[in-house]
């Protein structure tokens, strides 16, 4: 009797308990809204320095570890080359991860300087009209005025000039001083791994490497080309994939 009555209590399922919503009322909102700017400014210039600082600390660290790391396996004896090969495989993948949150700080960064210059103008609009549609407008105007050097006149983006123009730009050589080491850290592990003959583990280590560099230094490039993608397409899902990292531009109030 017992062991049925257990039966029957955990058989029984609890309903979800919805999530009511309440609309507020109209007349929750001041006549006239305060919005600081000054303080939004300097609190998206402090994280817009503090990606820069997340990013050198990074690097910092991987050198470290790429520092450490690389002659303890070369003078482990207790070691053979293809254990020490799988090392620094290891070390590369923490390499590849480091690279990819350098590609996400480098985003946010830029969206932050977007910010900056948005609430910079900003500052000349009356309170009471700074609606959605005002901060978006200003938030679109700034960004159009940074990419509209890459858009060619059939309304084109030139990803050739992007790349030319920041290729030898301080964020993109500290991004390539990462990404080398990497590579360097990839192909030297898959040359060491494969048991094969020295001209072949040599060439495919190089192959390894360069593939490697390539693919993230084009993930580099294709994630900042993205911001400016609603200025090839118009679309809003485009827009919205920019402004919605832009959180400090979103103090205003949506009626609907």
């Amino acid at each position: 009797m017992k062991k049925q009555k257990i039966k029957k209590v955990k058989d029984v399922k609890e309903t979800p308990k919805p999530f009511n919503y309440t609309d507020i009322p109209d007349g929750k909102l001041k006549d006239t809204p305060n919005y600081d700017l000054t303080a939004l400014y300097e609190r998206a210039h402090e994280e817009l320095s503090l990606q820069q600082s997340k990013r050198d600390q990074i690097i910092t660290i991987y050198l470290a570890l790429f520092s450490f790391m690389i002659p303890f396996a070369m003078s482990a004896e207790s070691l053979n080359w293809q254990s020490k090969g799988y090392i620094f495989l290891a070390l590369g993948i923490i390499g590849i991860l480091f690279s990819l949150i350098i590609i996400r700080y480098k985003v946010y960064k830029d969206v932050y300087w977007l910010c900056c210059k948005s609430l910079t103008v900003l500052n000349n609009y009356k309170n009471e009209e700074m609606d959605k549609a005002t901060v978006q407008s200003v938030f679109y105007t700034c960004l159009k005025k940074s990419g509209k050097k890459f858009l060619t006149d059939d309304n084109k983006f030139d990803s050739l000039g992007f790349f030319r123009k920041n290729l030898f730009s301080a964020e993109t050589m500290h991004f390539m001083i990462q990404d080398t080491i990497t590579s360097i850290i990839i192909g030297l592990g898959t040359a060491l791994v494969l048991d094969l003959s020295t001209l072949v583990c040599v060439a495919s280590g190089a192959v390894a490497g360069i593939i490697v560099f390539v693919l993230l230094l084009a993930e580099f490039f294709k994630k900042s080309r993205a911001l400016y993608n609603v200025l090839i397409d118009g679309y809003d899902d485009s827009f919205n994939a920019a402004f919605s990292k832009a959180w400090f531009l979103h103090f205003y109030v949506d009626e609907k």
